[in-house]
């Protein structure tokens, strides 16, 4: 396959790069997948790799793109499956070719990077975090788990055969860069690699703050067990207070049984005048509740995690501490006794916006080319 060459500034003589960006799936509307549509607009004319591409249940912006996917995934159609078919494609990314390219971009949490390129090609790895099932399976309850209950004993006999050699792929990377410090941290505890941060992005421009306040409450969310959307919910139905419940998942069935009239549950929303966003979970970083301070509105979160970076308490919102119910209804409680401002919220996340997060990747990739980092040894 002949490889499309990237115009970047770089140094002299490496004008022009061939770059291969490989991400785990394109199968939802994560923040993963986000980033690497604007990976994509940091190389316009590098081609995507992945294991399965499913164009309606992603983003619009690879319908442009050259997509590349791995052999059998014609058999995966949705999520689930590509969750199960995962030791197909941690084999095919192994066997990818990537001979005709200078240097490989890799998306990641679980699979893409386990891709060999050639050693004289350097692999740069955006790393989102430590493969959650292997280094925090404690955040899953069985009934989220793809593989079912006995694949789940089955993994949980074999982890530490499995961290290790999760750690010996993450050990052949050339260079690593992370979307926050909380993951810097994580990253040198499981894999013994320093990694730099290059924040996830969020386009300011497609966020204006609204007109009004509305009277709700806003979740947004894949609905999954960990997220701890669920708090969210008890405590709207206990202050009886009204809360949007945007996202789809395994556990919506669960949250709608726990509702009251007060929730209500969306696939999508356009507008911005919310009370507040609601977060209940211990995110790695979490890309909604920057997007909702670009909206001008506070954020109401879980004291933990990438929300320390990106909240900051009494300004753009408010934190609670522990993952009960009380502490989010005394979270809101205490909000709706405050006041914000809602340009001073957004001007709280101008750090996080897309244009210096392209040249910080450009200048990683870079780097990564040119030799400038090198895979370590434990």
């Amino acid at each position: 396959m002949r490889a499309a060459r990237v115009n970047i500034e770089v140094r002299p003589g490496t004008s022009q790069l061939r770059v291969a960006i490989v991400h785990d799936a394109l199968v939802n509307t994560g923040g993963a997948e986000r980033v690497v549509t604007f990976m994509c607009e940091a190389f316009p004319d590098a081609p995507v790799y992945t294991s399965v591409y499913l164009p309606k249940n992603t983003y619009k912006e690879f319908a442009s793109r050259a997509v590349h996917v791995l052999p059998c995934a014609r058999w995966a159609h949705s999520e689930r499956a590509m969750k199960l078919l995962l030791p197909l494609w941690l084999r095919g990314f192994r066997h990818l070719d990537f001979s005709n390219y200078d240097v490989v971009l890799s998306s990641t949490t679980f699979a893409a990077k386990f891709v060999r390129p050639a050693p004289h090609i350097p692999h740069a790895c955006y790393l989102h975090g430590p493969f959650r099932l292997l280094w925090r399976p404690e955040v899953y309850e069985s009934s989220s788990v793809p593989f079912g209950r006995v694949a789940k004993k089955a993994i949980d006999l074999a982890r530490p055969a499995l961290q290790k050699w999760d750690r010996a792929a993450t050990n052949r990377l050339s260079a690593i860069a992370t979307n926050c410090g909380n993951m810097v941290r994580a990253i040198r505890e499981c894999y013994h690699r320093d990694a730099e941060i290059i924040y996830a992005p969020v386009r300011l421009a497609d966020y204006r703050i609204g007109a009004g306040v509305g009277d709700y409450y806003l979740t947004v969310s894949r609905l999954i067990s960990w997220k701890r959307v669920e708090l969210a919910v008890k405590a709207a139905r206990q202050l009886r207070r009204r809360l949007v419940v945007v996202g789809d998942g395994p556990e919506l069935a669960n949250l709608r049984a726990i509702a009251d009239d007060h929730v209500t549950f969306v696939g999508q929303i356009v507008d911005r005048e919310r009370l507040a966003a609601l977060f209940c979970s211990h995110e790695d970083f979490g890309l909604a509740p920057i997007e909702a301070q670009a909206s001008g509105r506070p954020v109401i979160a879980y004291r933990a995690g990438g929300a320390l970076e990106t909240v900051t308490d009494g300004v753009s919102g408010i934190f609670f501490n522990e993952q009960t119910t009380e502490s989010v209804v005394d979270a809101i409680l205490r909000f709706e006794g405050a006041s914000f401002d809602p340009n001073r919220i957004r001007a709280s996340v101008e750090r996080f916006d897309v244009e210096p997060f392209k040249r910080g990747l450009r200048d990683f990739v870079m780097r990564a080319a040119n030799g400038g980092a090198t895979a370590n040894e434990n």
